[in-house]
């Protein structure tokens, strides 16, 4: 999968959609007269999707990841999410945050900062050789990685100015929430596993697919203007990206990998 792929993946004027749904419909005129029960059923405690929802999103998983965002960006979907996660609740409750589903948190860096995360990471796979199955976990995973800012309180996402300690804690638990909240609906582990790790430090995990996310998603964020930033240059950005490998916070091998992309791609270039 080529970086070009991805950004066709992002286009929702392809044809994946169309495809997608006269598979969805093929697969219902065959289920649903043997399928007697509803859309979700009850099976030891635990909420399972009907087989058809299933099948349609994995369909939709490997091969048009944003209408699977689409999917999920709602607010029915999200509070869905959070009755099958109610740890979600609990560790914003001791955070002392009131959980408010906020849609706009994650439109508002869709297409900036998910955007280049996914073309960065998927650019970085390519680069490292990695395979067509982790390729497509990279492009899932990076595109959802900041997914459990949908319930991050909009005045600390973007604040304009540096957060308190107390703000910091809050916006740190949106690895954890978008875990949890995507838990619940069947998603790859190892896209999950990205979902809950893109922001450990390297010298913390073993995932490499995690540490590619991870430099693609601090290599998106300096280079982009935020409400309490400019934009960096990449020569910038790198000197700052080195440095975090020296501490231990990102992979050297996925850095030497970006640097490479960098002379290769003058698209990913800033």
């Amino acid at each position: 999968m080529k970086v070009q792929d991805v950004q066709n993946l992002n286009n929702i004027n392809v044809t994946a959609p169309d495809q997608a749904a006269k598979l969805r419909y093929g697969l219902g005129a065959y289920a649903n007269p043997r399928v007697q029960k509803d859309l979700y059923e009850l099976t030891n405690s635990q909420v399972k999707k009907n087989p058809v929802e299933a099948v349609y999103e994995k369909f939709l998983a490997k091969y048009n990841p944003n209408a699977l965002l689409e999917r999920y960006m709602t607010e029915e979907s999200v509070n869905k999410m959070l009755q099958e996660a109610p740890v979600v609740s609990k560790i914003l409750a001791e955070k002392g945050v009131k959980p408010v589903v906020c849609i706009e948190n994650l439109k508002g860096i869709r297409n900036s900062h998910v955007d280049t995360t996914v073309q960065v990471a998927v650019a970085l796979a390519d680069e490292m050789k990695l395979s067509k199955d982790d390729k497509q976990t990279i492009a899932l995973g990076s595109l959802f990685h900041d997914f459990g800012k949908i319930m991050i309180p909009e005045e600390m996402l973007n604040k304009n100015g540096k957060l308190t300690p107390e703000e910091r804690s809050v916006v740190d638990t949106h690895s954890q929430i978008g875990y949890e909240l995507l838990k619940t609906t069947g998603m790859n582990p190892k896209a999950l596993s990205i979902v809950r790790n893109h922001h450990r430090s390297a010298s913390m995990t073993n995932d490499v697919l995690s540490k590619i996310v991870s430099v693609a998603d601090v290599y998106s964020a300096l280079t982009e203007e935020r409400a309490y930033k400019g934009k960096m240059s990449s020569e910038d950005a790198m000197s700052i990206i080195n440095s975090f490998v020296s501490e231990g916070k990102l992979d050297g091998k996925v850095v030497s990998a970006l640097k490479n992309c960098l002379a290769k791609h003058s698209e990913l270039a800033a």
